[in-house]
């Protein structure tokens, strides 16, 4: 019976490669009907010069029909090695008959109750080595472009694909399902997320049950000791807000190797040393899929919408950066990103560090806003660990930021988000910008409208974009982008810029948003830019009202 479950777990571990495969982007009919897939005697079958003299490596993956990638499977994670050495003679048996040049083997390994591993290795002069991409090896089934690229350089070297949006929603399901098994409460789970994920930049996690919390704890405050131009005092909330210890989460420790092995399919430690925001990419899709997440208390704003609120203000390496309302960093990280892109020196860089600021109250959030500046090199930013609304704090950034990013909290009694609109402008110099995601009946509902009267009093209203009413699927919140000019009252003859955004390069289906085509976000960004120099605005999404439309 032991051979037929071994064969039975292979057959497991066969499946996920077919699965990871096709997510990567591969065609797995076979290669008469125009795939790129060949499994085990069909190789022989196929390729009769091959020199396999009857072995049967698991798959054989081919680019233009020419044979390029052997991956061989395991039936346990323990079998990694091995698997990857027995892909690596196939290929130098195949390489050996002088017909083919296969440069790539792929390993896998692992069971459905501890998980599933790849490692991916790169033939050089020098004989085989891993695939790495920044410095770090690939931990999951390579693209078609990674492995055009490696061929390429054929240096062992490749680009990383960042993960598509399918890909980050499929593994933070996994992962709040894995959370959920191993009874971590809801509000912990980020923590865990945090953890694991600067665990993993920083090194090679002991998932052994009896080391595992230990491993994890040791690696996040090892990679928080080394961030040497991190205050000290930072340095110690960071390593409190992200420890795993006590009753907590002493039930992780079985299943941490499982929730590694699930995130090792988006490449953490490549896709992190891209300008990819790995960690938002990963926390939109988990807080939003993740099925009970929604006890955690966060408004988490799609990167696509931050990218582009960065975009339509402008941001330039000479802007003070603030978000009141932080949360993991997703428009900080917009902001910064673009003004790195435009930084020419070192002095360029080192002020673009020092002018982000945020704030967030939730120990938790606060730490994973650090998390993301961190993995871009930032230890400089000054995000605060406390309430915008005390007045000690905030006084020193009152009227000293010159650009705002915001999305509220919605549905607070206590702290309406018109409240934090107005926080925002008052870090505003006069002439600086805010963008914010409001509530779409914030400019137009009966309740809100002494205070419209109030802040068109103070400032300009320069712009309303209404967005999909899906955006912030599951959770139902029409909303809309609003940017105003601090400090200069609306005339009765200034112009404002409304529009209305019915593709966001997403839709609803099954579920989940998914991308789609005919995204109409760079065509409002760029009739907005049009409006701002004064130009005549032309584009069906969007008309031109006076100022004396909406005074009181």
């Amino acid at each position: 019976m032991a051979p037929k479950q071994n064969r039975r777990s292979e057959n497991r571990c066969r499946y996920y490669v077919r699965r990871e495969a096709e997510r990567r982007g591969w065609d797995l009919r076979h290669v008469s009907s125009g795939g790129d897939v060949l499994e085990e005697q069909e190789i022989e079958a196929y390729f009769h010069n091959i020199g396999l003299q009857g072995e049967r490596p698991d798959f054989l993956l081919c680019l233009v029909s020419d044979p390029t990638i052997i991956v061989e499977a395991k039936n346990e994670a323990g079998k990694l090695k091995q698997a990857q050495k027995e892909a690596e003679d196939y290929a130098e048996k195949i390489n050996a008959t002088g017909k083919y040049s296969i440069k790539v083997a792929v390993g896998a390994a692992g069971e459905e109750d501890k998980g599933f591993e790849i490692s991916v290795s790169f033939l050089t002069h020098q004989g085989w080595i891993s695939l790495t991409s920044h410095g770090f090896a690939l931990t999951t089934f390579p693209t078609k472009a990674e492995i055009e690229i490696a061929l390429k350089t054929d240096n062992g070297s490749t680009k990383v694909s960042v993960p598509s949006q399918a890909e980050f929603v499929d593994a933070a399901i996994e992962t709040s399902r894995i959370l959920r098994t191993a009874k971590i409460e809801a509000p912990l789970r980020p923590k865990v997320i945090g953890a694991l994920v600067l665990a993993m930049y920083q090194g090679q996690i002991d998932t052994t049950p009896t080391n595992a919390l230990s491993s994890v704890n040791t690696l996040a405050e090892s990679a928080i000791k080394g961030a040497h131009k991190l205050p000290d005092q930072n340095k110690q909330r960071l390593k409190d807000a992200l420890r795993l210890s006590g009753a907590d989460f002493n039930r992780l420790s079985d299943y941490i190797g499982r929730v590694v092995n699930t995130l090792k399919r988006l490449n953490v430690r490549s896709v992190i040393q891209t300008d990819a925001d790995f960690l938002g990419m990963f926390y939109e899709a988990f807080l939003r899929y993740g099925y009970d997440n929604n006890a955690l208390g966060i408004v988490f704003t799609p990167r696509h919408i931050t990218r582009m609120c960065a975009e339509l203000v402008g941001v330039s390496v000479r802007d003070r950066i603030i978000d009141i309302a932080a949360g993991t960093g997703g428009f900080l990280v917009a902001a910064f990103d673009a003004m790195m892109q435009q930084a020419r020196s070192a002095a360029e860089i080192e002020k673009v560090k020092d002018s982000i600021i945020g704030f967030d109250t939730n120990p938790t959030v606060w730490a994973l806003s650090m998390l993301n500046m961190f993995f871009r090199g930032d230890g400089k930013s000054h995000i605060y660990n406390e309430s915008c609304f005390d007045e000690n704090i905030f006084s020193i950034v009152n009227r000293r930021c010159t650009r705002a990013f915001l999305n509220p909290p919605f549905s607070q009694d206590e702290e309406p988000e018109y409240l934090f609109v107005d926080r925002a402008m008052d870090a505003l110099e006069p002439g600086g910008l805010l963008t914010v995601v409001v509530y779409a009946g914030i400019f137009a509902d009966m309740d809100h409208n002494a205070w419209r009267q109030r802040f068109l009093l103070k400032h300009k209203l320069l712009a309303m974009i209404s967005l999909p009413e899906d955006l912030f699927y599951p959770t139902a919140a029409p909303t809309s982008i609003m940017v105003a000019e601090a400090h200069v009252p609306l005339a009765s003859t200034d112009k404002i810029f409304m529009a209305r955004i019915w593709n966001d390069g997403y839709e609803k289906l099954k579920g989940k948003r998914v991308e789609r085509a005919g995204n109409q976000i760079d065509e409002i960004v760029n009739q907005f830019h049009v409006f701002m120099k004064g130009q005549t605005v032309i584009s069906e999404l969007v008309t031109v009202v006076e100022g004396c439309d909406i005074l009181p």
